[in-house]
């Protein structure tokens, strides 16, 4: 896998060394070089994780890299490796159902998560066309933007609050599969 990630940082680092050139040099791009020492670091890393016995779940987004486990023993072993920086731990309280978002006012008794998914330009139409005429839905943040922007790939962390489960019917009729997960959506406590 590291020797992946090295052979398309230089395909990356060539694409943007090309758009500069177009661009008159306006573009940079940082890139930071996967060494040695690097590598070593992440085999340290995984060591630990390939030989625990506890569970754990691990996230890794660009250079991050996020463990959630209860084993305690884990963390200590974790926290012992010196290549590690920025280490931060925290306590999750967990005080609610599984697959429920607690929100202080809620409008709506469904939240429906899109997927991570590159579409054409006629499908984000109809997708946008067919939100625009929804009544009784609440579109994220993000999504709103991305609607109205250029970008032809949908984000995980896109949502829609809405009502009725039949309203993921209707919307799977202009892009099936879209939708990655639905949690319920449920009152917070006063």
């Amino acid at each position: 896998m590291i020797e992946r990630r090295i052979a398309w940082r230089e395909v990356a680092q060539q694409r943007w060394q090309k758009a500069n050139n177009s661009f008159g040099n306006i573009l940079t791009r940082r890139t930071q070089e996967i060494t040695e020492h690097t590598v070593a670091n992440l085999h340290s890393l995984a060591d630990i994780l390939l030989s625990t016995v506890a569970d754990f779940k691990l996230v890794v987004t660009a250079n991050h890299a996020h463990v959630y486990t209860n084993d305690m023993e884990l963390l200590l072993q974790l926290d012992q490796l010196s290549c590690l920086n920025w280490k931060t731990y925290s306590r999750a309280v967990i005080d609610r159902p599984k697959d429920t978002i607690r929100l202080k006012n809620p409008q709506h008794r469904w939240r429906s998560y899109f997927k991570n998914s590159k579409i054409t330009a006629e499908q984000k139409r109809s997708i946008k066309n067919f939100l625009a005429m929804q009544e009784g839905i609440r579109l994220s943040p993000a999504l709103l933007v991305w609607l109205d922007g250029a970008f032809l790939r949908t984000s995980d962390y896109f949502f829609v609050d809405h009502n009725e489960m039949s309203w993921l019917t209707m919307l799977s009729l202009v892009h099936s599969s879209l939708i990655r997960k639905t949690q319920q959506i449920i009152p917070a406590n006063k």
